[in-house]
């Protein structure tokens, strides 16, 4: 069975072959494979979480039909794609003691640096 970052890889990378704005994206998200366990007895389902910047979260959300596509190919469930900021700063959120890599990353994805830019139109 292929591993967790081995199937993201190959997630990234065929949707980058299908939709080339869309690689250009998928460079500024985070990609993370979830296995979530339903019914009884229990059965392990998978999908893929695309986290995305809040100022591209629009533009990812149009290509879901296209992320959706290729996950099936791959053999995965579904594909859900979520707003890193709003995470981050949300009061509520618990993510910081229950998951701190996560939520580490998920600030490296919401917050722009001066070398990157959210903007991969502009050159």
């Amino acid at each position: 069975m292929l591993t967790e970052e081995v199937l993201v890889q190959k997630f990234i990378t065929i949707s980058q072959e299908r939709c080339a704005k869309l690689g250009d994206l998928l460079q500024y998200c985070h990609v993370e494979l979830v296995n979530s366990y339903w019914g009884c007895p229990a059965k392990m389902i998978q999908h893929f979480v695309v986290y995305s910047p809040n100022v591209l979260f629009t533009l990812v959300d149009t290509y879901k039909d296209t992320l959706r596509a290729t996950a099936k190919d791959i053999g995965i469930s579904d594909v859900i794609c979520m707003n890193a900021t709003r995470i981050i700063r949300d009061p509520a959120s618990r993510l910081k003691e229950r998951n701190p890599i996560l939520w580490l990353e998920l600030h490296w994805v919401a917050v722009p640096t001066k070398k990157s830019s959210w903007h991969p139109n502009q050159d």
